[in-house]
């Protein structure tokens, strides 16, 4: 058959890889000039660096036996070091309550026991709802800890209050289901590895980027297309299968696996899709991320992968430290800034934006503006998709609609508006792959509950 993938990122390749090695015809079109998505490494004028930290773990041997497979992959295996700032100060993270308490300053941790005990004594009479991430986290946390780092914290990632953000991002990412749960997982941790609570993890030599280069090698050496630069214009349904339409002409195809933004997918369809359902799809909103990596003329000491930072001091959000996964790369730290496209951060300059970045990390500790030898810029617009109070109720809607169409299939992060796994999204190409060829489908393979997609 011939088929084509929208989107050259894990999902879409691994399902064209998964395609082509069965014999079918497959062409991937990418709109970047460069293939692997948030999955890729930058390696342009001397530097050398991936779009926030990345780590790949998995608990399915099939899928990690595939990655290390692949052409020109040597997997690392790391011990993982992750933090937060706060308060002058470094708290482990994921959480540990004895950290906690021998980190935080006594008025606060005393502070943070009583709103949590204020909170239990509360629910018993007045239940908080439990809709919205705020309501979820105060009633399991109380305020304290809610106001010092969840809530600030959350509310400079995603850009909205957490009032209207979905309680599906706290049951998803917060493994641990209470402060009382922090305590007891501290003092007896559970048998049971929860995805976020990994400690290990593993990372190809060279870049995350790796992977996605290895993935993009077995289909073009198996007799796959990729199409770089490509942006898709336009879907039409014939008698026989597709028209894609993109800037320099089209291609014919009987059957499409899409991975692009699912409301750019949608928009695409045109009148394939009811009126309602486009009105839902354009209320799918995706963060977007900068990251500006700054290259330094000596090593940084933290041994982090990767530090949090929630106060409004800092104007990013995440940091990593890239020799810490790789020791071959140059030195040099990478700062993420979540935001809107378009908004102040999106269309500073990269000077404007290291001129903003430098003093949150003279405060950290990292270096020195005299350090500094040079930085670069790098935007994505499709980043993280915003669990608002009515994703669930759009994505359903949409989701459903897409499934209902003959020779279409959409999965991956962006594809599914959901925020996944690198492992997930490999198995879910090849699963795509699969129910193009009436084998399976993605929808009923994954057991998909919160500990599916944890991940810290």
């Amino acid at each position: 058959m011939r088929i084509t993938v929208l989107g050259a990122g894990l999902a879409g390749l691994s399902a064209a890889e998964e395609l082509v090695r069965r014999g079918h015809e497959v062409t991937v079109l990418e709109k970047d000039p460069s293939y692997g998505g948030l999955a890729a490494t930058v390696k342009m004028d001397g530097f050398e660096y991936d779009l926030g930290p990345h780590r790949f773990h998995t608990s399915n041997g099939n899928i990690l036996d595939f990655v290390k497979e692949l052409p020109g992959i040597e997997l690392l295996e790391l011990n993982r070091i992750s933090r937060i700032r706060l308060l002058d100060r470094y708290f482990d993270y994921p959480l540990a309550f004895s950290n906690v308490l021998s980190t935080m300053p006594l008025h606060k941790g005393i502070g943070m026991m009583f709103s949590f005990l204020w909170e239990s004594i509360r629910g018993l009479f007045a239940p908080r709802e439990q809709e919205s991430f705020e309501g979820w986290v105060l009633s399991r946390f109380g305020r304290g800890l809610y106001d010092l780092y969840l809530a600030p914290y959350n509310e400079k990632l995603w850009g909205i209050k957490p009032s209207q953000l979905s309680a599906d991002w706290a049951s998803q990412r917060i493994t641990v289901p209470s402060l009382a749960g922090l305590i007891k997982e501290t003092i007896a941790p559970s048998k049971e590895t929860v995805r976020s609570l990994v400690s290990t993890f593993h990372y190809p030599r060279g870049g995350i980027g790796e992977i996605c280069h290895g993935l993009a090698a077995r289909v073009t050496e198996s007799g796959g297309c990729i199409l770089l630069s490509t942006k898709p214009t336009g879907l039409h349904k014939t008698g026989d299968g597709w028209r894609i339409d993109f800037e320099n002409g089209h291609i014919f195809s009987e059957k499409i696996i899409n991975t692009i933004p699912v409301n750019e997918y949608t928009k695409l369809l045109g009148d394939i899709l009811p009126a309602k359902v486009h009105r839902a799809a354009l209320d799918l909103k995706f963060r977007a991320l900068v990251f500006l990596t700054v290259m330094l003329d000596s090593d940084v000491t933290p041994a982090d992968h990767w530090i949090y930072t929630s106060e409004d001091r800092y104007l990013f959000n995440r940091l990593s430290i890239s020799r810490n996964f790789d020791p071959d790369v140059p030195a040099q730290v990478v700062f993420e800034f979540s935001c809107e496209t378009n908004d102040r951060i999106w269309n500073m300059s990269r000077d404007e934006l290291l001129k903003a970045t430098v003093p949150g990390a003279e405060h950290l500790g990292l270096f020195s503006a005299h350090m500094v030898v040079g930085a670069h810029l790098t935007r994505r617009e499709h980043a993280y998709p915003i669990y608002d109070l009515t994703y669930a109720r759009n994505t359903s809607m949409v989701l459903d609609a897409l499934d209902k169409i003959p020779d279409s299939v959409t999965c991956g992060r962006q594809g599914l508006f959901r925020y996944n796994n690198m492992d997930h999204s490999i198995e879910m190409g090849k699963y795509a792959a699969f129910e193009i060829l009436g084998e399976a489908s993605v929808k009923s393979h994954f057991d998909w509950d919160e500990n599916t997609w944890s991940d810290g």
